[in-house]
């Protein structure tokens, strides 16, 4: 696993940079993201503002879907799309060959491409993960073999080419690079169906897990995102296939966060005690607690199945309690937390106190206890 395999890469025109403070999965998604300090600390002498933990929707309508861009709950999307966050609070998420920037105060626009109908077709990648570095740039992976950086002007190149599976056929999708995360020594973190690797910016890559071309059919011919997180340090944060979160370090030792193998739930408590399950997207917050945003379907005894959309905390011991969301109840519910949530795509931190997620057709703030 510690061993460098070459890469099949089309020609690097720039090293990847200097990395970011806060990055999205991931995940996608999405693609993961890191946060900046938590909760800033008021000047001494002041009262902090008293803030009361909930969930409100920052753009699109949850009724309505489309790509409309406007202020708040005049715009529109078509989700649940990839999210990433910048350096100054901007979120990005994916669109139909384009990528949309969102505001902190939820004014939407295209960022990137032009949004693409299915009889105008621009060529634009549209995105499966995305991920955030602290100079400007994205990066995002599609739904192919391709891994591009997308330029502060939206110019895009492709900068990786994934293994196509072994066997082909019906299992093709899961060789997509459905998590992504950028470090600060500007590697990537990208994950597939069957491995995780850490891409670096010379063009080799490390596996962190699994293999790299795997065997297709094993899974489904959709592919789901998968969770991916990195921080300051470098650790990478991954969510498994076999409903665990796996701690990586530096050196490649693996270590089990939180959850069990093979005991798939949505159950809070510490290390091994805690369930998880279809974990689409993580992020990180500045003080290591990590986030993760699940979308599964959970069998349960009678043999039919309840989608698990919950939002769940996990600190840096282990310790699993659900921040947002109810087993079972896939509706957005805005006001006071738990509330719930419709399907989720991607989760984000802003180093402030606050997440966003990208749920149903919209992108909500969730105030963190």
């Amino acid at each position: 696993m510690a061993s460098t395999i070459t890469l099949r890469l089309r020609p690097l025109l720039n090293t990847i940079g200097a990395g970011l403070s806060m990055a999205l999965c991931i995940a996608c998604g999405g693609g993961g993201s890191s946060g900046g300090a938590g909760n800033p600390t008021p000047p001494v002498g002041t009262t902090p503002p008293v803030v009361t933990p909930a969930i409100s929707v920052l753009a699109g309508s949850p009724t309505e879907s489309g790509e409309v861009d406007g202020s708040g709950t005049a715009a529109r999307f078509i989700g649940p799309t990839p999210l990433t966050i910048d350096a100054s609070g901007n979120l990005y998420a994916g669109a139909s060959c384009a990528i949309r920037k969102i505001t902190s105060s939820g004014v939407v626009s295209l960022y990137a491409g032009t949004y693409c109908t299915s009889t105008s077709q621009n060529g634009f990648p549209t995105a499966f993960a995305l991920a955030a570095a602290s100079d400007g740039r994205l990066f995002m992976t599609d739904y192919g073999l391709d891994v591009f950086e997308v330029s502060p002007t939206g110019a895009t190149r492709t900068v990786a080419v994934l293994e196509a599976p072994t066997g082909g056929g019906r299992g093709a999708g899961i060789g997509f690079g459905n998590g992504l995360a950028v470090d600060a020594a500007g590697n990537l973190i990208v994950t597939t169906g069957f491995g995780a690797r850490r891409l670096s910016p010379s063009g080799g890559y490390t596996m962190l897990e699994g293999t790299a071309s795997g065997e297709a059919g094993f899974n489904t011919y959709v592919p789901e995102r998968r969770g991916v997180a990195v921080d300051a340090a470098g650790t990478v944060y991954l969510a498994s296939y076999d409903a665990t979160i796996l701690r990586i370090d530096t050196a490649g030792k693996t270590t089990v966060l939180a959850g069990s193998s093979g005991q798939p739930g949505a159950r809070d408590g510490t290390g091994a005690e805690a369930r998880f399950y279809g974990i689409v997207a993580l992020a990180l917050d500045g003080r290591g607690n990590l986030y993760a945003a699940e979308s599964g379907l959970l069998p349960d005894s009678s043999g039919t199945s309840t989608r698990s959309t919950l939002i769940r905390k996990i600190t840096p011991a282990g310790v699993v309690t659900t921040i947002a969301g109810k087993p079972g109840v896939n509706e957005l519910q805005t006001g006071a937390l738990p509330g719930s949530l419709s399907l989720l795509g991607g989760i984000a931190v802003d180093g402030k106190g606050n997440l966003y997620a990208s749920s149903g057709s919209t992108i909500v703030k969730i105030v963190l206890p």
